[in-house]
């Protein structure tokens, strides 16, 4: 029976087997480099609804950023106040969920919980009844821990990322020439599980008192995750908490480019591209967490200006189909680099030899941004003048670090454009597959001025699938 009570339990845990303790001994922890994972080049909502598919394509919209050598086919064209985002549902969710929780990160309530429970579990005299209530009681707060983990953190070694992207700009092309300003931009966080919150979720608890073995190592379980957490009654460390960092980025470019014909079926072209980078690596207050999406764009810092260029031809066969390259960022853009560093206190122990270690270690989390040579070819074959089919194999030479396998980086789109009113609306529907999975899109051009896209597709970002939106006002 466990009739001894929990601070007489604490006392005799953090002092048994003394000669074998290692007391706050301190340690560092540097994670692998994060390469942070975002589209190096723009990418238009019609082009993702049919797998992103326009090195040889181009033919709807303005397309130099995918191949600058689509300039060469002379035309007046102009998009402006042009808007895109997305946001995948599970950045929604985990918002909402911090949102909704902020008392148990101020209040400590599942850890109060938990820590009550394990007292009327130890407590001297109880009733088998009363145990049974303070097992329903842990119980309780161990449920907001897995439901943390589920909707917000994802595992301590590789925390989920949750973001949305915004794209404002605008593009236009006047003959061979085209223009083109945006800003691209992802605001992301992470939730990194504390020591604390990692052992508690490793505590296998009965939910009977039919096994006093069980039920007795669950309590040494939850005596160790407690033990370094506690500074006073129904108070706790805030090194017991998850920690919330910002991983949040923008580019804002600017591009020329020019592209004209060497041949009848032959052309080539060439984007001149200023970018200037902002990068955000920091700590999320608590107080913080009820506007976490809107707080990540606000502390965004200009860290470097670079100069790059693309290179792409075109080759047009005389039965219509359209072969393309492109050679994106040959110029080397300056890297950003940045860490963040995140102190915790946890408790070990080893139960073969019964001794235990108090632990303070720092996190280090390097994370790098940079912007990689892409290399890639497409081929677009015209089924009908309406009706389109694209394949790319984008990134040929495999930098981008989005990607690991080269399925990956196979492209293929179906367009098909048909006048629902004539002269007032047409609707394109799209289908494609990208990252080894499907994409969906839509279109609607009303009076061939205002432009609605909506597409269905994989983030790389966050790496879920998500809803993109694009609104443009153009002819």
């Amino acid at each position: 029976m466990l009739r001894i009570s929990k601070f007489l339990l604490i006392n005799l845990f953090l002092i048994m087997n003394l000669h074998a303790q290692n007391q706050s001994a301190h340690v560092f922890r540097t994670a692998e480099t994060i390469h942070l994972s975002y589209p190096v080049n723009a990418e238009d909502v019609r082009a993702i609804g049919m797998g992103n598919t326009q090195i040889a394509n181009g033919k709807t919209f303005n397309a130099m950023m995918y191949n600058p050598a689509l300039l060469g086919q002379k035309r007046f064209s102009v998009e402006f106040v042009g808007v895109q985002a997305s946001m995948p549902p599970s950045t929604y969710d985990a918002a909402n969920y911090l949102s909704q929780h902020v008392s148990e990160f101020e209040e400590a309530i599942s850890l109060n919980q938990i820590y009550d429970g394990l007292d009327a579990l130890t407590a001297s005299g109880a009733t088998n009844q009363e145990k049974l209530d303070a097992l329903h009681e842990i119980q309780s707060g161990l449920q907001f821990i897995n439901d943390l983990f589920i909707e917000v953190t994802g595992p301590a070694d590789d925390p989920k990322l949750h973001g949305i992207r915004l794209l404002p700009g605008i593009s236009a092309q006047v003959g061979n020439f085209g223009f083109s300003l945006y800003g691209f931009g992802q605001a992301g966080f992470k939730v990194l599980l504390s020591p604390t919150f990692e052992s508690l979720l490793e505590v296998d608890l009965p939910t009977t008192l039919d096994h006093p073995v069980q039920t007795a190592k669950a309590v040494l379980q939850l005596t160790a995750a407690l033990a370094p957490a506690v500074i006073g009654p129904r108070k706790f460390s805030d090194q017991a908490f998850p920690v919330a960092f910002y991983s949040s980025y923008m580019d804002v470019v600017g591009t020329v480019g020019y592209g004209r014909p060497i041949t009848k079926n032959l052309a080539i072209g060439a984007n001149l591209k200023i970018i200037n980078r902002r990068f955000l690596i920091d700590k999320i207050a608590v107080s913080d967490y009820e506007t976490i999406i809107s707080e990540t764009w606000k502390k965004l810092k200009s860290d470097v200006t670079g100069l790059t260029c693309d290179l792409g031809a075109q080759y047009q066969f005389k039965w219509g189909t359209s072969v393309g390259a492109v050679f994106q960022n040959i110029i080397p853009v300056k890297e950003i680099t940045k860490s963040i560093d995140t102190d915790f206190q946890f408790h070990t122990i080893d139960w073969e030899t019964k001794s235990d270690s108090t632990w303070q270690t720092t996190v280090t989390r390097p994370f790098k941004l940079d912007v990689p040579f892409i290399m890639s070819i497409g081929i677009c074959h015209p089924i009908r003048p309406n009706w389109d089919i694209s394949f790319d194999w984008y990134d040929i030479a495999g930098n981008d670090t989005r990607y690991e396998e080269t399925t990956e980086r196979i492209r293929l789109g179906i367009e098909y454009r048909f006048q629902a009113v004539n002269n007032v609306l047409t609707v394109t529907p799209r289908v494609g597959m990208a990252d080894k999975k499907a994409t969906f899109g839509l279109g609607l051009n009303i009076f061939r001025f205002l432009r609605i896209d909506g597409a269905y597709a994989y983030d790389t970002f966050v790496n879920e699938n998500a809803y993109f939106v694009q609104v443009k006002f153009g002819w």
